[in-house]
């Protein structure tokens, strides 16, 4: 655990080339360049916004207007989903790279979620525009309070890391992990309260279930700063933290363990 932040401190200058050659090489040759990272969100978010706020017309208190609700857990949803997917295959994508005695392994997978971080960075002004323009329109929607979302963001970062890493290591010893994943992230978007709030699940069972989902208290904080406007309450910024660090400490602890056997079986 100590470790492994001790590893991505001491090569933080690797890491932040890394990074910045995965940005270049994904848009080399795009005209549009970064804007691309925008594409799919903003398409998840039209075609949610039209099923659930348009064909089904959801009458839930505290959801509206619902593609505002939407937008402020749908991003952070999307940075944390791919993230994983992608640090669960960085190892095996980069098997060259893990073969060289000399080259840190652990910076693999916190190389793709802080890739994916830029572009959820580069998706918060739409964001932030949106609320805006909803004040405008007289919704009382976001606030000062969204200026505390990098302060989320910075809670649930070692949890990505720690996960992506943990991830990468198993898919390099078990090549199905990444369709489990698949699977496993797609039942999780639907058990975390971004398509509807938490308020308007009507069994208390499954209500207990989707508050026990890791992702769950990062989703609530998201909206209370940028939908409702308001601070999270002190138990759920406890929760945070707790999830953040049991997901680190297994990652690492994951990584560490299967790490001496990684460049045999990859």
């Amino acid at each position: 655990m100590l470790a492994t932040a001790r590893q991505l401190f001491r090569f933080r200058g690797l890491l932040a080339t890394l990074v910045g050659r995965e940005l270049k090489a994904r848009y080399r040759g795009s005209a549009l360049g970064f804007l691309w990272s925008l594409v799919n969100p903003l398409l998840l978010l039209s075609v949610y916004t039209f099923v659930f706020g348009v064909v089904f017309q959801p009458r839930t208190a505290g959801a509206d207007p619902y593609a505002l609700f939407l937008i402020s857990g749908l991003f952070p949803w999307i940075w944390i989903s791919t993230s994983l997917l992608e640090g669960a295959m960085s190892l095996t994508y980069n098997a060259g790279l893990i073969r060289k005695a000399a080259f840190p392994a652990e910076l693999l997978a916190p190389v793709a979620v802080l890739a994916n971080l830029v572009h959820l960075l580069l998706a918060l002004p739409i964001v932030g525009a949106a609320l805006v323009v909803g004040r405008a329109l007289g919704f009382a929607v976001g606030g000062w309070t969204a200026l505390l979302v990098p302060l989320v963001i910075a809670l649930e970062l070692p949890l990505a890391v720690g996960l992506g890493l943990g991830l990468a290591a198993l898919n390099v010893h078990f090549k199905d992990v990444r369709d489990i994943l698949g699977h496993l992230l797609t039942l999780l978007f639907f058990l975390t309260p971004i398509l509807y709030p938490l308020a308007a699940v009507p069994m208390r069972g499954l209500r207990a279930l989707i508050r026990a989902n890791p992702f769950t208290p990062f989703t609530l904080a998201y909206q209370d700063l940028l939908f409702r406007g308001v601070l999270p309450e002190g138990v759920l910024w406890l929760q945070m933290v707790a999830v953040s660090l049991i997901g680190w400490a297994l990652g690492t602890w994951l990584f560490g363990r299967l790490r001496d056997t990684l460049v045999e079986a990859v």
